[in-house]
């Protein structure tokens, strides 16, 4: 069975079994499995599992201590429930996320979508947070589980930071500003000989830090910031005709400057800054190779593969990879013996019988 190079990552630690449930044998025994189990997660369309007598009402009775997770795009109930094509794509253009991406329209720009699943990320951990809410409450008050729902566009409405002051004020839509930050200069990539490097200065003393590492080898682009009497209040800085001399300046003194060599002169200075990597570079970045962010595993099923590790550092709970995702399945005759006694002549018969 062929696995996509995401599911290795995403699948990590997880067992791999399959489970028909468009048959009456398959609602069958995930009823059985559901019996016992602390969690259970779907994301079927809105309403499916009902229908088919597997949904929370349905498994609560037999296991009241459930926890009934729905994920997807917009929840299970409102006018656009049953609308199809309710996916990550469609979910990041719906809750306002891609509007507000992308170089503005005056710079040729368009709304730009995120080129990783924000939205399935985003509402996958808000998920999680609500599964360990549910638990704790389960043994710590109730004695009993309950339904959840996470969404992927709504936990990204949640994140959407100044869009609902600037709206909730006045009317007024954030627009799109590419690497400029509407509210702070500086606070941008900024293009140099070999890429591009990030630099934040929001506050006056890094403002005139920043120009003077600058001055240190372009003192005329100095001057033309330090003496504009219009730029010498923050505020003022955000204006857009701010913005366009500011970082016009800027990269003009970092056409001569590697990443490299312009974050050492801003570093030296204290100023916050950092080069935008490319993925081969996090790969051999010294930081984060000494923490172990970046490793190998000699996966059993396919060699050696590279990943990113846990983000989480815990002193009495220790992230571990013990595997990476699966084959389809591939745990059938590990996962349903144990948990349901089903012998090999079960497991074969419900193979042909396309159940799993």
């Amino acid at each position: 069975e062929e696995i996509g190079m995401h599911f290795l990552h995403e699948m990590r630690n997880k067992q791999s079994i399959t489970l028909n449930l468009e048959t009456e044998k398959g609602r069958e025994i995930l009823k059985k499995l559901a019996a016992n189990a602390d969690v259970l997660i779907e994301n079927a369309a809105p309403g499916q599992f009902d229908a088919w007598g597997i949904g929370y009402r349905q498994l609560s009775k037999a296991n009241p201590r459930l926890i009934y997770c729905w994920v997807g795009q917009k929840g299970q109930w409102g006018p656009d429930k049953d609308r199809p094509g309710e996916l990550e794509p469609t979910a990041q253009c719906a809750c306002g996320f891609t509007h507000g991406t992308g170089f503005p329209k005056s710079f040729g720009g368009v709304p730009t979508r995120s080129g990783l699943w924000m939205c399935d990320h985003v509402g996958g951990t808000t998920a999680a947070m609500g599964i360990i809410t549910a638990l704790i409450y389960r043994e710590q008050t109730s004695r009993k589980g309950q339904f959840i729902e996470a969404t992927g566009a709504e936990a990204v409405i949640r994140i959407n930071d100044y869009n609902w002051a600037w709206y909730g004020m006045d009317g007024s839509i954030r627009p799109r500003y590419g690497n400029w930050d509407l509210a702070i200069n500086i606070y941008a990539v900024n293009p140099v000989v070999d890429g591009y490097l990030m630099v934040g200065g929001g506050h006056d003393r890094l403002w005139y830090r920043i120009w003077k590492t600058v001055g240190k080898d372009r003192p005329d682009i100095e001057e033309l910031i330090v003496l504009d009497k219009d730029l010498r209040v923050v505020t003022n800085r955000v204006s857009h005709y701010a913005q366009v001399k500011t970082y016009t300046a800027l990269c003009e003194w970092g056409k001569d400057n590697t990443r490299q060599e312009a974050e050492d002169k801003l570093l030296s200075e204290e100023v916050a800054s950092g080069g935008v990597l490319f993925i081969d570079e996090v790969a051999e970045y010294a930081h984060f190779k000494y923490r172990g962010h970046v490793n190998v595993i000699d996966d059993a099923l396919y060699g050696k593969v590279l990943y990113g590790t846990s983000p989480i550092f815990a002193e009495k709970t220790p992230a571990r990879l013990k595997w990476i995702g699966r084959p389809i399945g591939y745990d059938n005759r590990d996962v349903y013996p144990r948990l349901l006694g089903y012998t090999k002549k079960d497991l074969n018969s419900l193979s042909k019988e396309g159940v799993i």
